[in-house]
């Protein structure tokens, strides 16, 4: 065909030359499909997305990901110039970063040197020396003053025993003790009670027979917060009134069928130990209790009972006690107090001990160590005598970050018992009981090497099924379940030269558990620690303690004194340290520097990489691992044996967010130290030995609001002042459950109780078991 001379003015381009066409019909999945493919063949997207022809020419194919790898970078951080390379090496094995990231700490050192371990300290909680005085000048009859130097081991007085027993003796007044943890406060209240009841046995009747004996009624009641306190001052009791055998102590605590406490009541007691809502259950529905000739009443551990939620129970028991006393005034014993004698025992001087005084106590007198003669007493209005720790008590605090707290604690509990004989007994606090759970599996399970042979040797050859209709009448009824451990060998804290034993105890263990627990605790001569939540933290006389470890901050002051004061009793020695996280926790240190009596040791600071480099020592022949590599190893297997068992991953997601939940109820205080808002969560549930996120943790069989943790609700709860308390339903549950409440208690109930429980008070929560 000719030219026909026209000229066309536009351009194609250097490109191929393509048509665009519009992708209509079917599901949009496949349009955007469609056009993505498109786009690849017309060449339109970025250099960076299109994949090179020569490499891989399919261009309709997504490119292939780049193989992720966890070497402990930022997700900001730029790409080396290796990844342009597109060869990848195999994926290296996931590392656990525990040394990365950590937050550092802002505090320094005290700038008091600390006392040299050698360097004695005098005790401020020891028994006088004999030159200075004994019980025969407390006018303690020479029977049993000889019954507690020769049956009980006890030659001379503390101070608060030498201000009280004369007191207590010749007055009929009201008291108000005060005195420092393992002063003996129990021997200062009993003592004076025996001794009056002793010289009511002396008198006859008109027949010329004894005027006392077992069925003439109770004569004193001690009412103490938690069954292990009772149960301590009941066995003290015992000891004492061994000196008079025709006097009889018991207990009504809870944790046993009521038809065996009525009995036991029935038969007769002198002196009766109780906690306070077993006491005011009985009152109102045994009629063989008569408590007419009450005279002693005695209130050990006042702060507890209030913060407890006695206090209305307490209420009902003094009202009953008034009345059943004025129905019997027309035929008193002869040798009762006319009144009854209200003894109130506490550690401090807060008003909520004082509103308990307003209810008990009349005109009553402050008795305290402190005071040089016994007979000066200052009224309990006047005076607030501070408590401190013990002087000889030693005290550390160590910096350690979220991620490092658990191989930290084991590496201080393996230097602790590296050396035979160096540490007997140690107690770890712990703040809820399902995380004293997950640890005591920690620390309990078998090395990795002893899990294989034992997998190994355990293993059985396969059988063929049975069909079903075969060995129907063979068939065996499923095991009962079997009890539940609280001891075992701890081969993460023995050595080879000494073999350390692990136990456990919380609130949520049927009482014939505790109990059990407790004392073959209290009686196992090898080395041995205990894991536990507060409720072995007040006045629990446990022999042989050397070292308190806080792992778990206390929700207030006064429960870190308590704490403590498990060990350094009576003027023995003993060592205390505390677990603080970086940041705002390091303020605790001045709670702690206040804390301490005149004279006492200065505070050591410890930090995690001491800790680790003395509990993670290098081997005898160098295997080339440095201290991290040897505490990362440890903590990844500890991952992998979670991750490998069901059951400890659901442990070990219980105890993460039960810990969160117990973290947000510091008293208000203190919550500027201890403020969720500033906890890492996501290095924290390194801690249990979780590589999950932390919203997407969650345990199978809890309700959504009460088992999924999230930080914006967690956070949320603790806000504005409402401080909806997630945990209430659970810390309710725990106290019937510890403390023996009458009656059973639903969840909608308990929560109900603790708001109102809230609004009258703001106590510190102590133990806590969401499950």
């Amino acid at each position: 065909m000719a030219d026909d001379g026209l000229l066309l003015n536009f351009s194609l381009g250097d490109g191929p030359l393509t048509t665009k066409s519009a992708i209509t019909g079917g599901p949009w999945r496949a349009r955007r499909r469609a056009q993505k493919v498109a786009a690849f063949s017309n060449g339109t997207l970025l250099s960076t997305q299109q994949p090179n022809s020569s490499e891989n020419p399919d261009f309709g194919s997504r490119p292939a990901k780049r193989i992720r790898v966890d070497d402990s970078r930022p997700h900001s951080s730029k790409r080396s110039s290796s990844s342009a390379n597109p060869t990848y090496e195999a994926p290296k094995q996931v590392v656990s970063s525990l040394f990365s990231f950590n937050p550092k700490a802002t505090s320094e050192a005290a700038k008091e040197p600390a006392q040299a371990e050698d360097e004695p300290v005098e005790p401020s909680n020891a028994p006088l020396t004999k030159e200075q005085l004994n019980f025969v000048n407390l006018d303690i009859s020479p029977s049993l003053a000889a019954h507690l130097t020769q049956k009980m081991n006890i030659s001379a007085p503390t101070a608060i025993q030498k201000a009280t027993i004369p007191q207590l003796i010749k007055e009929d007044a009201d008291a108000f003790i005060q005195a420092e943890t393992g002063s003996g406060k129990t021997l200062a209240y009993l003592l004076p009670i025996v001794q009056r009841i002793m010289q009511l046995s002396e008198l006859k009747d008109a027949n010329g027979k004894d005027l006392l004996h077992r069925d003439s009624g109770l004569f004193a009641i001690v009412l103490a917060p938690t069954r292990e306190l009772s149960k301590q001052i009941a066995v003290v009791l015992d000891n004492l009134l061994r000196a008079a055998h025709w006097l009889v102590g018991g207990t009504v605590i809870g944790g046993e069928k009521k038809k065996s406490e009525k009995a036991r009541l029935r038969k007769g007691l002198n002196i009766l130990v109780a906690t306070p809502g077993r006491l005011a259950d009985h009152l109102e529905h045994t009629e063989a209790l008569n408590v007419s000739n009450v005279r002693w009443l005695v209130l050990d551990e006042g702060d507890r009972l209030v913060e407890l939620g006695f206090e209305a129970d307490i209420k009902k028991i003094v009202s009953k006690l008034d009345f059943q006393m004025k129905k019997s005034s027309a035929n008193p014993i002869k040798g009762l107090p006319e009144k009854r004698v209200n003894i109130l025992c506490s550690a401090t001087m807060k008003m909520d001990v004082q509103r308990l005084g307003e209810i008990s106590l009349k005109d009553a007198v402050h008795i305290h160590a402190s005071t040089t003669d016994p007979t000066e007493n200052v009224n309990a209005t006047t005076d607030d005598t501070k408590f401190l720790a013990p002087a000889q008590l030693k005290q550390s605090y160590a910096i350690v970050p979220a991620k490092l707290r658990l191989v930290s604690l084991a590496a201080f509990l393996k230097r602790s018992f590296a050396r035979h004989g160096s540490v007997m007994k140690a107690i770890v606090f712990i703040s809820c009981a399902d995380s004293v759970d997950f640890h005591y599996e920690v620390f309990t399970r078998k090395e990795e090497s002893e899990d294989t042979e034992q997998k190994e040797s355990t293993e059985k050859p396969k059988t063929p099924k049975m069909s079903k209709f075969q060995g129907k009448a063979e068939r065996k009824p499923p095991a009962p379940p079997t009890e539940v451990t609280t001891s075992a060998i701890s081969p993460t804290v023995s050595s080879p030269t000494n073999t350390v034993t692990c136990y456990r105890l919380h609130g949520s263990f049927p009482q014939a558990t505790r109990t059990k627990t407790l004392q073959a605790f209290t009686k196992d001569t090898s080395p041995s620690f205990l894991l536990c939540t507060d409720v072995a933290s007040r006045g629990l006389d446990l022999p042989d303690i050397d070292v308190v470890i806080e792992y778990d901050p206390p929700f207030s002051k006064d429960e870190h004194l308590h704490r403590i004061g498990r060990t350094a009793r009576a003027g023995r020695n003993g060592r205390a340290m505390i677990f603080l996280l970086p940041g705002p926790e390091e303020g605790y240190i001045q709670v702690l520097d206040k804390l301490r009596s005149e004279g006492a040791a200065g505070l050591a600071r410890h930090t995690a990489d001491e800790l680790l480099k003395k509990g993670l020592p290098m081997p005898t022949a160098p295997d080339g691992k440095n201290v991290e590599d040897r505490a990362t190893e440890w903590q990844l297997g500890i991952e992998r044996w979670v991750l490998e068992h069901p059951g400890m991953l659901e442990a070990a997601r219980r105890g993460y967010q039960s810990h969160i939940r117990a973290y947000a109820t510091h008293v208000a205080a203190e919550r500027y130290m201890f403020n969720i808002k500033e906890l890492h969560l996501g290095h924290l549930a390194k801690a249990f030995g979780l590589r999950d996120k932390p919203g997407s943790i969650n345990v199978p069989g809890l309700r959504q609001s009460a088992g999924k943790v999230k930080t914006e609700r967690v956070r949320a709860g603790v806000e504005g002042g409402k401080r909806k308390r997630v945990d209430g339903a659970g810390r309710q549950a725990r106290d019937k459950a510890d403390l023996d409440l009458p009656g059973a208690v639903s969840a909608d109930d308990a929560a109900r109780r603790m708001r109102m429980k809230v609004k009258k008070m703001m106590g510190g929560a102590s133990e806590f078991n969401i499950a």
